[in-house]
């Protein structure tokens, strides 16, 4: 009886996700742990990474991090652990021919594929009236695989490129 209700239970943890899936091109997953890019400082719950202000030498940040504004408001995830999943399950070390196969209008330049998104929406890249609001997902490669991803908004991309 014992082993019948273990396997019970342990069939439930599994149907119920021992695991998170990205449903939002804004999301990131790590195990269990689900952070939006709309999620403020004081309610960040995921293990890993940095919380840096946005300044202009955090920009250049390329580990694990979160930059947040004076307000503590995300603007920028930087993302070089291949255990965190994006959106379409697609995280650092992935060949780039999942980025191809997963978007219709991914724009290439220097090994970094620019995906952009209006809310779920996929927009072209190049659409001249991108919103501030609008997200890009930036996955930067080596010319074969991903070797580190950044989600943030059109108007930081603006302020700091």
């Amino acid at each position: 009886m014992k082993k019948r209700f273990l396997l019970l239970i342990i069939l439930l943890f599994c149907l119920s996700g021992c695991s998170k899936r990205v449903n939002n091109p804004y999301e990131v997953v790590k195990g269990t742990s689900i952070l939006s890019y709309y999620d403020t400082r004081d309610n960040i719950d995921i293990e890993g990474f940095n919380v840096l202000e946005m300044n202009p030498q955090n920009i250049l940040d390329q580990n694990n991090s979160i930059i947040v504004n004076e307000n503590g408001v995300i603007r920028c995830i930087t993302i070089t652990d291949d255990t965190v999943k994006t959106f379409r399950s697609i995280s650092v070390g992935d060949k780039i021919e999942k980025i191809e196969h997963s978007f219709n209008h991914e724009s290439l330049f220097n090994n970094v594929y620019l995906v952009l998104f209006n809310n779920n929406i996929e927009e072209d890249p190049a659409n001249q009236d991108k919103e501030d609001t609008w997200i890009w997902i930036a996955y930067y490669t080596d010319g074969s695989q991903i070797t580190f991803i950044k989600i943030y908004d059109v108007l930081y991309g603006r302020a700091w490129r």
